[in-house]
């Protein structure tokens, strides 16, 4: 294992890790009231879990949107002696990523509308389809295969995250982390010896 350079060390501008942690946290929030709102009593309940899926999967879109043009605004700095296949192999993951992000509530609205039925977000905002969608039902089952394969990138992220910190101990991992403050607080006293 390698010691990390003081460049390495630097966390990402709090912005990416922001962007990073909002999309993470909202992506499983979705996923968990997506997987138990079928189970739901019909009525308003289950209304009300599918309005709250359909809203978090917008606002995981706008985010996911953001994240494809983030290396716009916060450009990220590579670790230094990484080989050009892990550079290249790191960038097509988030790329990937970030597409099957985007891609997943693309198929939700797609199969809500192409079954007809307008998608009612944040307390009651309806928004019809903006055109005829056809394939039905197909669109959800593309649906639930994104977000299968979605969990599978996932998996390999975090793995690769723990690859990086474990194995490589480039600082890969820590620079997403949210940081603590750089001041300590003064030692205690010891009492009672």
């Amino acid at each position: 294992m390698r010691i990390p350079t003081q460049a390495e060390r630097q966390p990402h501008p709090l912005g990416v890790r922001a962007l990073h942690w909002s999309i993470a946290g909202l992506v499983t929030l979705a996923w968990l009231v997506g997987i138990t709102m079928e189970d739901l009593p019909r009525g308003g309940g289950r209304e009300q879990a599918m309005s709250l899926h359909y809203s978090l999967g917008i606002v995981v879109f706008v985010l996911a949107v953001l994240r494809l043009v983030r290396p716009l605004l916060w450009p990220l700095a590579h670790p230094t002696g990484q080989s050009l296949w892990r550079v290249w192999a790191a960038q097509a993951a988030h790329w990937a990523l970030a597409a099957i992000t985007l891609g997943l509530p693309i198929t939700g609205l797609l199969d809500r509308w192409a079954r007809g039925r307008p998608v009612s977000v944040f307390g009651g905002v309806l928004l019809p389809a903006p055109m005829t969608i056809p394939g039905g039902r197909l669109w959800g089952e593309a649906h639930e295969l994104v977000a299968i394969i979605l969990a599978a990138m996932v998996a390999l992220h975090i793995a690769a995250a723990l690859w990086h910190h474990l194995a490589l101990g480039d600082g890969t991992l820590v620079r997403m982390l949210p940081q603590r403050s750089l001041k300590h607080s003064p030692p205690r006293p010891r009492t009672g010896t």
